[in-house]
């Protein structure tokens, strides 16, 4: 039996607390708390804030290089500035050197009861991220340029803000590409309240799955969805969980997939983590998989002529990417 603020996730059989979404402490945040920080120098303290209003300064700045793509991170709930992740992600543009780098710090309004402030906040901020990215397309930054990146719920902004730009455009505009890293479960699948990160939301929306069914959306939901290790708890390398809800432990899996992203992004030289396009987890494990589709790199080498699902193997610690071995199932050895 489990108490009436438990819940079960269906298909893990995994046990949650209603409270974690509900019956944390409320918070106070207005939509001018969140901000863009602007990446300038070569080191992560080498930043600029601008108010989400005035991202077309970002334009004017001199370090700013429009022929370089432009990257713009979202962070997700109860991260801020300062988290690994931030920084793992940030430092690993920072290290390739090719791409201009936005931060959207909305710290303050993704802190709270998840889904009495943070969701209804991304909503909210999805919509003014949509206006600034039409600022800046219509002061001269290429859209084909443009790649947005979220984690969790910001992958799930980043798909309302796509959708927002369309709109606001009269259909005119479109995304090239969005990468969801893991995008956020509740209270978006099935989508009753809230529709969840679609393929439609840009020419290319790349997704990768590390928690599905517990933080992570648990079904396809994008151009191409990436299912490293079948794209559940527990990934490679991870504590098995104390189910403490946010805990380091509680957590592993679902900040995995920043880890890999961040991985694919520091290798300048060599395309990292192969994939390869497969029905299931269980057809990966027996060999039968589309031998007619094309290999496809999970990460920032992810080609725009790809579709589907697509598995691989990683190691659990880093360097995560098993190059070519990683398409092949290795059953894991016990000890």
């Amino acid at each position: 039996m489990f108490g009436r603020n438990q819940v079960i996730i269906a298909s893990t059989g995994v046990l949650i607390s209603v409270g974690l979404w509900i019956g944390l402490r409320p918070v106070k945040a207005t939509l001018d708390s969140a901000k863009l920080v602007f990446f300038y120098g070569k080191s992560f303290n080498d930043q600029r804030n601008f108010p989400i209003s005035k991202a077309v300064d970002i334009l004017e700045q001199d370090e700013f290089d429009n022929g370089k793509p432009t990257v713009i991170y979202v962070h997700g709930y109860i991260e801020h500035m300062e988290m690994e992740s931030v920084k793992v992600v940030c430092e690993a543009y920072l290290k390739r050197g090719d791409h201009n780098i936005i931060f959207v710090d909305w710290a303050d309004l993704a802190d709270g009861n998840y889904l009495l402030d943070a969701v209804p906040n991304a909503v909210k901020l999805s919509n003014i991220l949509a206006d600034a990215m039409l600022e800046l397309i219509n002061n001269g930054i290429a859209i084909n340029k443009l790649h947005i990146v979220g984690h969790s719920l910001g992958g799930q902004i980043a798909g309302m803000m796509a959708r927002k730009v369309k709109e606001k455009s009269s259909n005119t505009l479109k995304l090239r590409r969005i990468t969801a890293l893991d995008p956020a479960f509740p209270p978006f699948y099935p989508g009753w309240v809230y529709k969840p990160l679609g393929k439609r939301d840009a020419v290319l929306v790349d997704v990768i799955h590390t928690d599905a069914w517990l933080y992570g959306a648990p079904v396809s939901t994008g151009t191409v969805d990436f299912w490293p290790n079948g794209g559940k708890t527990l990934q490679p390398g991870c504590p098995k969980r104390n189910y403490k809800m946010l805990t380091d432990n509680d957590l592993c899996s679902h900040r995995r997939s920043w880890w890999f992203w961040a991985e694919s992004v520091a290798s300048v030289d060599t395309q990292k983590f192969p994939a390869i396009k497969c029905k299931s987890w269980d057809h990966f494990k027996d060999g039968k998989c589309d031998e007619d589709a094309p290999v496809a790199y999970m990460g920032i080498d992810c080609p725009l002529n790809v579709s589907g699902d697509y598995f691989l193997q990683t190691n659990g610690d880093e360097p995560y990417c098993k190059g070519s071995a990683g398409t092949k199932y290795a059953p894991k050895v016990k000890t």
